[in-house]
Parts: C-alpha cells; structure tokens; sequence
C-alpha cells in the first residue's frame, strides 16, 4: 500500500475487512452503519485518489449498496501498492463485526472439507503404518532365514573340502566361507591336507541321499577358470588361461562425405540443414509469399513458410519458417523483423502441411 494516510472509516473498514469476509457480508454492515452521503462521498473520494474519476457510475436507485460494491471491486481490481492507506479518524464509527453479519453456511462448508481432508489423512496414516508393519515382518523373516543359513549345524554340509573352507578359524565363520570365494586348492589336492588343522574343522557329515524336504536358500558365490583350449601358447603351468574380452569387429560400411566441389552446372547438391522459426503477431493479410519476399530481401534466400492454423479466432496469423541453420542467429536478431512481430524457435514438431483438392 501506499505511504499516503487518508482519513476515512469506511474505506479503512473495507480495506482491512475484504481480505477475512465475504462481500455480502461487507455490503450489509457498511449500508447498515453508514449513511447513504458517508457511502457517496468516501466513492467520490476513492475515484478521486485513483484517477479514476470518468469511470465513476453515477447511482439514483438504492445507490448505498451499489455504491459500497462499486468501492469494493475497484479496490479489489486495483494493485495495493498503488491504493493510499486509509485510516478511521473517529473510531466509533467503524462499525462491529458479530454473528449476525457471518455467512454460517459458509462456515460449515468450510468445517465439512476440513473433516474430509482430516480422514483422508488419517486414512494415509493407516495405510502407511501397515505397510511399516509388513516391511518390518518381512525384515526379521530376512533376518533368521539368514541366521538358520549361516549357522555352523547347517554350513558343514554345505561347504567343499577341497576349497579349503575348512581352514576357517572357527564355527561361527562359516557365513562368511559360503559367501566368499575361497581360494582354489590345486586340482590333484586330496582332503588328507586338512589334516594339521583337524580340530578346526567340523566334524564331517556323511553324503546321504538327497533330500526333498524344504531348506533355506544358501547364498554360494563359486569363482571358475576356464581350462585352456589345445593348441593354445597362453596357458599357465597349471593348464589354465586368462579369459580376454573379444574385439569388436571394425565396421567397413560407415559413412562417408563427398569432397568434390560443387558446379554451377551441375543440378546434384547438398541439402542445407534447417531450423523451423516462429513468428507471429501478424497482420491478418500477410501472406506467405509476403514473408517469403521479406525474407529473400535480407538474406538472399527464398525460405519454406507454412501459415499456421488457429485453434482459436484470433486476429493476426502466425508462420513457420524454415530457415537454413547458418542464417539462423541473423534472424534470431531483434532488428530483423518488424517492429511488434513476436518471434522465436518453433517448439514440438512441425505440423504437416495441408494439400488442397
């Protein structure tokens, strides 16, 4: 608001009022508690500070409570920073605001969509702790099947001699010899060499028949060289070679560019890459040979323009311009074009061009 102070009590009411009641609501209480000359001058005075004074409505009938709905659309149409600030010079005459000038409808409507929106919420709430829940029964569930799998009664049977999980230091790392690699014993290697480290190991469980009950999903991470191939010089002492990435096959069918220079007389050439360009904003006589002209006179080249269809009934036209990418910060210029002529580079794709039969 403006640092202007203007005494005035019913253009302070409206002013601080409007912004926490409705407009009915407002127009009763000033028409009751204001006299019908109060109303017309604080309107006249109103006008008067805007500048607005030729597009006052003069009102003969019932012109109170017009005249209080003129005032306040004018100040609800007006910027603030520009409206002075007024303030009330006798403070008894601004009129209280009680219950009987509340819209109580209104009211419960608002207390309505406050509930629904609380049981919405609430409703969010619900949903968002139960699926806290499952999460969470689905982690412990997590947790003891992994517990169960890496537990020393159900890892001995599952672990290879001959890969020396068994010089673990202990029982209990048995979780961490079936999810780790370790490291490959020689292949003529025989379980006699585990042997020192007996009271280590766990005991050995004999090789039954293969069971069908249900077990925990044990989590095995095996590292495997490929033996050599024969006839091949790479292998090491032990038979085995290091696996390579393959190399990938050289294209011979890439393309190429023609270095031959261009002749007057001859009618092959390149085609020039372009960049489609809009402008709009036009008169609704111009036309796409005009542009075209236009265009020819400043660059020395005869552009491709497409007029473009409005979805509404507007009253200038618009164009799409295919503009050879080379010209393109020339006519990205602001001192190409006319003056008022709204341009810029065509967005999305370019529609197709309508043929007449």
């Amino acid at each position: 608001m403006s640092e202007q102070l203007v005494a005035n009590e019913l253009l302070a009411f409206l002013q601080q009022k409007l912004d926490v009641m409705d407009e009915v609501s407002a127009v009763q209480i000033c028409a009751s508690n204001f006299s019908e000359p109060d109303v017309a001058a604080s309107k006249q005075l109103l006008f008067r500070l805007l500048n607005k004074s030729d597009q006052m409505v003069s009102r003969r009938r019932d012109g109170t409570k017009k005249s209080i709905q003129d005032i306040i659309t004018l100040l609800k149409e007006t910027d603030p920073d520009d409206v002075p600030t007024f303030v009330a010079e006798d403070l008894n005459k601004l009129p209280p605001v009680t219950f009987d000038h509340v819209d109580v409808t209104s009211l419960l409507k608002d207390i309505v969509f406050l509930k629904a929106s609380l049981a919405d919420v609430q409703r969010k709430l619900d949903a968002s702790q139960i699926t806290v829940a499952d999460l969470r029964s689905e982690l412990n569930e997590l947790r003891k099947s992994a517990t169960v799998t890496g537990s020393p009664a159900t890892g001995a049977s599952n672990v290879n001699m001959r890969r020396g999980a068994c010089l673990e230091v202990s029982g209990a790392s048995f979780a961490s010899a079936v999810l780790s690699p370790s490291p490959r014993s020689p292949p003529n290697a025989e379980p006699a060499q585990c042997a020192p480290r007996a009271p280590r190991c766990p005991a050995p469980v004999p090789v039954g028949p293969p069971r069908t009950a249900a077990r925990p999903l044990d989590i095995k991470v095996f590292v495997e060289i490929m033996p050599a191939s024969p006839g091949t010089d790479q292998a090491d002492d032990d038979g085995f070679v290091t696996v390579q990435r393959k190399k990938r096959r050289q294209r011979t069918n890439k393309n190429r560019c023609g270095t031959a220079p261009a002749e007057s007389n001859i009618k092959i050439r390149a085609a020039k890459p372009n960049t489609p360009v809009y402008i709009s904003r036009l008169h609704y006589t111009t036309k796409a040979e005009d542009i075209v002209e236009y265009v020819r006179q400043k660059l020395k080249y005869a552009p491709r323009v497409q007029l473009l269809e409005s979805r509404h009934n507007a009253n200038f036209k618009a164009f799409v311009v295919r503009v050879p990418t080379c010209f393109l910060h020339l006519v990205l210029d602001e001192n190409f074009w006319p003056q008022d002529v709204v341009f810029r580079r065509f967005r999305g794709q370019v529609p197709l061009e309508r043929t007449v039969t």
